[in-house]
């Protein structure tokens, strides 16, 4: 394993969004064009938007506090993973990925962002192993684990992460049809993800 590198940035999406549809990166040139066919109050919100994020990498830029930033990313991602009814799992994926966009866009390198990643596996393992979870959230989850191990092994920081992972994937219960299910798909995409590997662990 060499040194850690930067980590890609799994969840960040390009700054500007231009429909609602589709996001890509794009040349000054479109960017413009794009722009010149914006309704006004599109055009406000996305300033808004990237006025927002603007500001959140320079003031880490500035005071890098990447502790309390992570601290901030648990307690929300405790929060979804506490919203459970009758032993059903209701978090909201796309606000989980979010909160672990506050981290990655910041670039922080590879140990902090897996470092979230690693945390809302662990999170999700717990919570799927008590509960039943429907299954495009589980498989969200599963992809979310995949892309945590190739970005943990890209960073060069795979031997801290890939042993937290195996730990609360192998700790899922099977004692019931949801989680067994659970477990299944769990297990059978960290392997996957394992196998994918340039250079697959012993």
């Amino acid at each position: 394993m060499g040194m850690a590198q930067a980590v890609p940035i799994i969840f960040q999406q390009p700054l500007l969004t231009i429909d609602r549809k589709t996001t890509s990166q794009m040349s000054k040139t479109s960017l413009k064009k794009q722009l010149a066919l914006m309704e006004r109050s599109d055009m406000e919100q996305l300033i808004l938007e990237a006025r927002k994020e603007a500001k959140e990498y320079l003031d880490f830029f500035v005071q890098p506090d990447i502790d309390a930033k992570l601290r901030r990313a648990r307690t929300a991602i405790d929060k979804e993973a506490a919203r459970v009814t009758r032993g059903r799992a209701r978090p909201r994926v796309t606000r989980v990925k979010r909160f672990i966009k506050d981290i990655t866009s910041l670039n922080p390198g590879a140990e902090p962002s897996c470092e979230i990643m690693t945390y809302t596996v662990e999170r999700f393992c717990a919570v799927g192993s008590a509960n039943w979870i429907k299954e495009s959230t589980a498989r969200s989850l599963a992809k979310l684990m995949a892309d945590t191990v190739k970005a943990a092994d890209l960073g060069g920081v795979l031997s801290l992460f890939l042993p937290r992972i195996t730990a609360a994937v192998e700790a899922i219960r099977a004692d019931k049809f949801y989680n067994s299910d659970f477990r299944e798909l769990m297990t059978e995409t960290l392997q996957d993800a394992i196998n994918s590997l340039t250079c697959a662990p012993e």
